[in-house]
């Protein structure tokens, strides 16, 4: 059982969905995104057992932590997995990189689900810009810490074991030359099986 934050229109869902896994729930706080989904994955395959206490619908994390906190504990133990990660304008080099960009802070909000709710793996996807820190522009010499170095910290102190790499999405047959931060954590075994099944893998799904 998994679930899927900051899903989108939901296409890691569509991923695990094809891969057989099943879901508990998405949050998603566009309203277009999360239409999209609910007709894809929702309405036409009835992919997920919505829990009866959170409302089917788009929403905010921050919301649901603060509104639901009880019953996300009480989730503890029948989460298999978490899977997504916070929007990357923020990061992204493409964009204007503000340290400030409010949307970076939902990366708080994503470590504390993870404690809350406690799931055995976790998926975390982001730009490469995740991995770069924000210097000051006040004062160059001044370096940050990247966010990824400050996610890692986090899960890890919450019993994760965990690793990373960038990877290429043309080598896994994205038409584009996107670089992406793949973060995977399990609380009891080796995360870096996680990436040796993902390249062993690699040609069998061509």
């Amino acid at each position: 059982m998994y679930i899927d934050l900051f899903a989108g229109c939901g296409g890691l869902s569509l991923g695990l969905y094809k891969a057989g896994l099943e879901g508990l729930f998405v949050i998603e706080k566009n309203e277009s995104a999360f239409a999209t989904l609910r007709y894809n994955l929702i309405e036409q395959h009835q992919h997920f057992q919505w829990p009866d206490w959170l409302e089917m619908s788009n929403m905010d994390i921050n919301d649901l932590i603060h509104d639901k906190r009880q019953e996300l504990i009480s989730l503890r133990g029948q989460v298999s997995l978490v899977v997504g990660g916070p929007p990357c304008q923020g990061f992204s080099l493409a964009g204007q990189r503000k340290k400030n960009d409010i949307r970076n802070q939902l990366m708080n909000a994503y470590i504390e689900f993870i404690q809350l709710v406690q799931p055995e793996m976790l998926f975390f996807e982001n730009v490469h810009g995740f991995t770069i820190d924000f210097t000051s522009k006040s004062n160059p010499k001044k370096k940050g810490i990247p966010y990824s170095e400050k996610l890692v910290k986090a899960l890890k102190k919450e019993g994760y074991n965990v690793d990373y790499h960038m990877i290429t999405m043309s080598d896994y047959g994205i038409p584009q030359k996107r670089v992406r931060f793949i973060l995977f954590g399990i609380k009891d075994g080796e995360p870096k099986k996680f990436f040796d099944k993902l390249k062993s893998n690699r040609e069998p799904f061509f």
